[in-house]
């Protein structure tokens, strides 16, 4: 029986990750985040120096494992986990470039939407309310100011410039970053984690009440 899904878009450092694995923990859904499956491909590309050229060949190559790990998943990419390399700086740079490529963006979506052949999910990412999952009547937009995105990923020690990732993701031809047709924004700016998983727990009253 195909699962639920809770799609929770934004721009890099507006929450996504922490809150979408808040609600995912009061549900009891799986937590999902699209980036991970982009920076398995991007960690594999930099080890094996992939000019973006030669990308929709390589990606065609390449096995991708995903094992639930509650409340996400662990992925493996070729037999390699890659789960400790997400956030390598070389990672971080080649991301954006390798998610501009459509048939990266395809590999990926198909695998996402597998996994709520059945799974009940939690998925972050860009574009999961808009291109993977439209259909959903859960859809929800996370944003704050430039500046508090900017501080935040600092804090976390991020490499990546928020105002260049904000612009090749509102850029590329291929689902560029939007707001979901039907999505609630929410603005994070002043809010903590905890008000901001309240808030979208509170917009999901049917599914709470189960």
């Amino acid at each position: 029986m195909p699962g639920r899904v809770i799609a929770i878009d934004g721009p890099a450092a507006s929450g996504k990750s922490s809150v979408s694995r808040g609600v995912a923990s009061a549900l009891g859904f799986l937590f999902v985040s699209s980036g991970h499956f982009y920076r398995a491909f991007a960690w594999g590309a930099v080890a094996e120096g992939v000019d973006m050229r030669d990308a929709s060949t390589w990606i065609a190559m390449k096995k991708l494992s995903v094992t639930e790990s509650a409340p996400g998943i662990l992925l493996g990419l070729d037999g390699a986990d890659v789960t400790p390399h997400l956030s390598d700086p070389e990672v971080a740079s080649m991301v954006s470039r390798l998610a501009s490529v459509p048939a990266v963006r395809d590999t990926v979506n198909s695998r996402l939407r597998s996994l709520a052949a059945s799974h009940d999910l939690v998925m972050e990412g860009r574009d999961i309310g808009s291109v993977v999952f439209p259909g959903t009547p859960w859809k929800f937009y996370l944003d704050a100011s430039p500046g508090e995105r900017a501080r935040r990923r600092a804090k976390e020690g991020a490499v990546d410039s928020v105002a260049e990732r904000d612009r090749l993701d509102s850029t590329r031809a291929t689902a560029p970053l939007t707001i979901a047709e039907g999505a609630t924004v929410i603005d994070t700016t002043h809010l903590d984690l905890d008000q901001v998983i309240a808030t979208v727990l509170g917009h999901l009253g049917e599914l709470t009440a189960r």
